[in-house]
């Protein structure tokens, strides 16, 4: 089976799921309500607009506690977006955003008004997000260790009535744009561009991904958020009531999932030290957010138990490692298909010269796909 048709049997089952999460949907929306007006009955039963789904690796999301302002992460968000419809892993229409691969670059150009919010003609504000190209990621590939810069050389162009912007990103962090073999998140890029501030967004991304309360450091939370250098955050009240309050808020008003918190003292100063996260489905959005769970569930893959042992058993991988290759071994189909690929990979390494069996698989796996 090739890789086309390997991602073409993922989208197909994905959209069996999203419409079997709509159907279960409208089913306990009709059994939960009785609609005193047919006009009302009717608007209930519509189904809404579905809300196109994004991964996003692990590697580039801890990017986005880099960013600072909302510009530069709707630049970040649509670029990842047209990165992932190469692969057809985002299906929204995005032929006017442009690419050009060269030999090491791409250039992309995008209509400016993208970056803004609906009714917005304030081009002078898409500038902000020419910092972009001030932030670095550090991104691993075959033993390499690479610092790379997320934009280049910003310009923004005003051709007639539109306004562009193109700037160019290296090849290789092109590629970090779909490598999810270290992990990934899965969040919708509807709300993610609604979103009018990055603290917002990392808390959507994290709470996407929970299915409990989780506790949180302070310190690392303050680290995941990005603002663990800002000295006006040292103080636990200054954090809550200008950065996760508002924050909630937000996501309360615009997205799937919002969270509740509790924050925990110690000491004789009582100085806050560990934070709560609990995610709450939002009823505004109950339709929409079954839609993301059914597709999460089926991304969210899980190893058949025979594929599970013989990675354990005959390559020495620990659970942990299991499941960073599991997107990898998604692709190439059921687990019979799984087994037998495997087979062959360590068939390989019992020439001798194979030092370590589970890293030569992991390069093997990932080169497939590049």
């Amino acid at each position: 089976m090739t890789k086309d048709e390997n991602i073409t049997l993922i989208q197909d089952e994905i959209k069996r799921q999203i419409a079997e999460g709509k159907r279960k949907a409208e089913q306990a929306a009709v059994s939960k309500q009785t609609v005193d007006s047919s006009e009302k009955q009717s608007a209930s039963m519509r189904p809404p607009e579905r809300q196109p789904l994004t991964l996003i690796p692990y590697t580039v999301v801890k990017a986005l506690s880099l960013l600072d302002n909302i510009y530069e992460t709707r630049l970040f968000g649509w670029t990842l977006a047209k990165a992932q419809s190469v692969l057809k892993l985002y299906n929204k229409d995005l032929s006017e955003i442009n690419i050009e691969h060269s030999m090491d670059m791409t250039k992309v150009t995008i209509p400016a008004r993208l970056l803004l919010n609906e009714g917005d003609k304030n081009y002078s504000q898409v500038i902000k997000s020419f910092s972009l190209a001030t932030k670095k990621i550090e991104y691993e590939k075959d033993n390499r260790l690479y610092h790379l810069n997320i934009i280049a050389f910003p310009i923004l162009v005003k051709d007639g009535r539109r306004s562009l912007i193109s700037y160019v990103i290296h090849n290789d962090f092109w590629h970090a744009l779909l490598d999810f073999s270290k992990g990934y998140r899965l969040f919708s890029l509807d709300t993610f561009m609604k979103l009018q501030s990055k603290y917002s967004v990392i808390m959507y991304l994290l709470c996407t991904q929970q299915s409990a309360p989780k506790s949180y450091m302070v310190e690392t939370l303050k680290t995941l958020l990005g603002c663990d250098c800002c000295k006006a955050y040292d103080r636990g009240a200054n954090l809550f009531a200008r950065v996760i309050d508002p924050a909630r808020e937000e996501l309360k008003a615009k997205a799937p999932w919002f969270f509740e918190y509790t924050a925990q003292k110690e000491g004789r100063r009582h100085k806050y030290t560990t934070v709560v996260i609990t995610p709450v489905l939002n009823d505004k959005y109950a339709m929409q957010d079954n839609e993301i769970t059914a597709t999460a569930a089926k991304l969210r893959l899980r190893l058949d138990e025979s594929v599970m042992h013989y990675l354990t058993e005959k390559f020495a991988m620990t659970t942990k490692e299991c499941e960073r290759i599991e997107p990898l071994l998604q692709k190439l189909g059921d687990h019979v298909a799984q087994l037998a690929k495997l087979e062959e990979i360590r068939h390989r390494t019992l020439s001798g010269r194979v030092k370590n069996p589970a890293g030569y698989l992991v390069r093997t796996l990932q080169n497939m796909y590049k």
